[in-house]
């Protein structure tokens, strides 16, 4: 696991991390959002504008053209192995620019400064990078663990309340995958009155479930599958909402995910139906209703293509309880079709 800094002025973390480095091998990568930050982020660091590369915003552009975009600046720029690549947005920022880093030249030096929920608590962390590739989410990619993660709660205070209950949805299963205090907590938060400064403690609560899991199985031979609950159906969401051009937000697709999949955990594992129907009526209550059984055998084919899948068929990894896990689970499409009509 990365090693991870948390603070409330990522400026001062970056100008101890950045200052003996020469401005011509510093390299950033931001979008439309983000780059605003950049001034106030390298004031007290020498750093030359051209060596920043902005991308759109948005899941549909998480491609191998925006990987390019910024392979494009490394090279014009002389970057090198030993320079650094400087990586300040959301999850789509960290993704494409981790993949690039761990690419070029066959791998340079990464920095990410995550400004989301979601990539604060998941996305920044555990060293999956990569893009889309025909309608498929995250289709190609590499695990590389960026050399430093800075964690800057402040950054939450210019995010939308969609944005933030994007990120809440992978705090949601860590807590399902942890213990039922910490569940507790996250579904009875008023989270429109919690300030960055009080979601601290809850995203380093987060960050520890994921280090824990991810040290244990960095490559994700085994363990680290259980991360995927809820993603299997909810990427499958995602897809086809960006298919159908009305994109949801990645954890507004995992929120629904995370009740397709307890139910099926309940149907197959005997998970607690009480703690299901909790988690459902938070997410009905917060997060966006998305048509699904018109669809249902396009999102089971893309189910079909999920990286976990080692036979014909969809696995997933299912919950007999809190903080329990049962990993490599095959259901029949009829019970997938069940599950998905209960969202």
């Amino acid at each position: 696991m990365e090693s991870i800094i948390f603070t409330t002025d990522a400026s001062i973390v970056l100008a101890e991390l950045l200052g003996g480095i020469r401005h011509e091998n510093l390299f950033i990568v931001a979008d439309k959002h983000t780059v605003g930050f950049c001034d106030r982020l390298f004031e007290k660091v020498d750093w030359i504008p051209s060596h920043v590369t902005v991308l759109d915003c948005g899941e549909e552009y998480k491609s191998i053209e925006s990987v390019s975009r910024i392979w494009m600046m490394l090279s014009k720029r002389g970057a090198r192995r030993s320079s650094i690549l400087v990586c300040v947005g959301g999850g789509v920022v960290t993704d494409l620019g981790g993949f690039a880093a761990s690419t070029f030249k066959r791998g340079m030096r990464c920095i990410n400064v995550p400004t989301t929920l979601l990539a604060q608590v998941d996305a920044s962390l555990g060293g999956k990078t990569g893009f889309n590739f025909n309608g498929l989410k995250n289709e190609i990619g590499t695990f590389s663990i960026p050399e430093k993660v800075i964690i800057d709660v402040h950054f939450l205070s210019h995010l939308p309340v969609r944005e933030r209950m994007s990120g809440f949805a992978e705090m949601i299963k860590h807590g399902l995958l942890s213990d039922r205090e910490y569940l507790t907590r996250l579904l009875s938060l008023e989270y429109q009155e919690t300030s960055p400064e009080d979601f601290l403690e809850l995203i380093r609560r987060s960050v520890t479930i994921k280090g824990e899991i991810v040290s244990q199985d960095p490559r994700e031979q085994g363990l680290r599958k259980v991360l995927n609950f809820g993603h299997t159906i909810g990427h499958a969401i995602e897809s086809l909402s960006i298919m159908r051009g009305m994109a949801l937000l990645h954890g507004e697709a995992v929120a629904l995910g995370l009740v397709a999949e307890l139910y099926l955990s309940v149907k197959e594992k005997g998970f607690p139906e009480e703690i299901y129907r909790e988690v459902r009526n938070f997410v009905k209550r917060y997060y966006p209703n998305y048509p699904l059984m018109e669809h249902v055998d396009t999102l089971y084919e893309l189910m079909l293509h999920d990286k976990k899948n080692e036979r014909r068929g969809v696995n997933f990894t299912l919950l007999p309880g809190i903080g329990e896990f049962s990993l490599d689970n095959y259901c029949s499409k009829d019970l997938v079709v069940e599950a998905l009509s209960q969202v």
